[in-house]
């Protein structure tokens, strides 16, 4: 499905707004997923965005698809960085964006030594913020999104119960999930990024710390990888945390649920039900206008009086300070529910709010849901 042209129109309009505000006369985007938010269509590209004027899409590969499928009306071939200095003295350009969260150095050099006549500044935060502000038409893919995930949760409860290793639930789960229309590669953002489907975690695998800044880890196929099932064969008592992530056009939705094998361990047990309680209560906070950082210290503020502090979203030093996250395009968008980041949460932030709790050599307990903030309260997007 294209990304309907108005809708690319609109983000254009806004990132153009926001490059004014910064005082930024163009901006260079060459990220995979920036680019795909800002044209509709995954190329081998510069996208130029003056503040004033149209965007020009410059295509190494592959210019008929970036024709046909982006939204971009002014879409050239483009063959040589050597063309960059004319085009922006032609736009004049003075004060230049790039996305130096992940722009690689060599690059960077690169535009440096062409362009010695520009101010080269960090565009990046006004991208993400302009990101976080989802359209109805980006929450509709993400409740597609959220869809997948629910066939997977409804398939769980047997594969838990039958299937031999943590492992082998995954891989059931995952097939049902792609059954279902899942894309498959999924984008995190940032040096060393990795995503997949999520990850199933059982027994004391799941409290194996993870080398990610994520709560939960798990040891992974091998140490080349170091996260995810290991093939813990399940036992009775043994929690499974199925944390999940579907995707639809792009677009992410976020869920995590606990499942037991048998007769639950009581001490996981408790920390399950303290973990929904602090999900419900944190629902009561999502509102326009609250800090985001709120989240995370009212979910600490429970874990401690319930007795679970030194559990709270991981364990020792491999304790995260978040308890959610922005999702859209990628897993880890803005705005960021963590400590120190008092940005207030704003009408169409799509989050992930994932309370959980882990206990060395037992295992880890959670819940999450992805929703939509709303000027009435939040609207869940994975309805399990």
């Amino acid at each position: 499905m294209s990304v309907p042209a108005d809708e690319i129109a609109r983000r254009l309009a806004a990132f153009r707004a926001a490059l004014t505000e910064a005082s930024i006369d163009a901006a260079l985007i060459i990220e995979a997923t920036d680019l795909i938010y800002l044209t509709g269509v995954m190329a081998d590209a510069h996208l130029v965005v003056p503040a004033a004027g149209e965007p020009i899409f410059l295509v190494r590969r592959n210019l008929d698809r970036a024709t046909d499928d982006g939204r971009i009306a002014d879409v050239r071939p483009f063959g040589s960085f050597k063309e960059l200095p004319a085009l922006f003295a032609e736009l004049g350009t003075l004060r230049l964006g790039l996305e130096l969260d992940v722009l690689p150095a060599a690059r960077y050099l690169r535009y440096q030594a062409l362009l010695p006549a520009l101010e080269l500044v960090d565009v990046s935060d006004a991208l993400a913020g302009v990101r976080a502000v989802k359209s109805e038409w980006e929450i509709d893919q993400s409740r597609i999104a959220a869809q997948q995930v629910q066939a997977a949760f409804t398939l769980a409860p047997e594969t838990v119960a039958t299937e031999r290793t943590d492992r082998d639930v995954q891989i059931a789960l995952e097939h049902a999930m792609r059954l279902v229309g899942h894309q498959g590669p999924l984008r995190f953002r940032g040096l060393n990024g990795q995503m997949f489907y999520g990850a199933v975690l059982a027994g004391p695998d799941a409290a194996v710390a993870p080398w990610a800044d994520t709560p939960l880890g798990g040891p992974g196929p091998n140490p080349a990888v170091g996260k995810g099932p290991g093939g813990w064969e399940l036992r009775d008592g043994d929690a499974i945390s199925v944390d999940l992530v579907g995707g639809w056009e792009g677009y992410l939705a976020d869920a995590t649920r606990t499942f037991f094998r048998g007769t639950p361990n009581p001490l996981l047990a408790e920390a399950l039900a303290v973990c929904e309680a602090i999900l419900a209560d944190l629902e009561t906070l999502m509102v326009p206008g609250i800090p985001a950082e709120q989240l995370y210290l009212r979910g600490l503020e429970m874990a401690t009086a319930a007795g679970f502090g030194e559990h709270w979203m991981g364990h020792g030093s491999s304790r995260v300070k978040f308890v959610g996250h922005g999702i859209g395009l990628e897993i880890n968008e803005r705005p960021f529910l963590a400590q120190g980041f008092g940005e207030p949460l704003v009408a169409g932030n799509v989050i992930a709010v994932e309370p959980k709790l882990v206990f060395p050599g037992v295992g880890a307990v959670g819940i999450e849901n992805s929703y939509v903030v709303r000027e009435g309260g939040p609207e869940r997007l994975t309805t399990s």
